[in-house]
């Protein structure tokens, strides 16, 4: 949806969980410029960050 420009904004929930292995999110796909627009940490660590699609051209 990021490649076809359908996106708008785009919100990541980070829970601070550190891991040693696992199955990564975003393997093998291409990357989009991205700027953040807001963000947000509530008391129990987590953040709550909003991005936007870098406009090209």
């Amino acid at each position: 949806m990021l490649a076809q420009g359908l996106l708008d904004e785009l919100r990541l929930m980070v829970h601070p969980i550190a891991v040693g292995h696992g199955q990564r999110l975003f393997e093998d796909t291409p990357t989009h410029p991205l700027r953040l627009v807001g963000h947000e940490t509530f008391k129990s660590g987590v953040l709550n960050l909003a991005y936007a699609p870098e406009r090209r051209g």
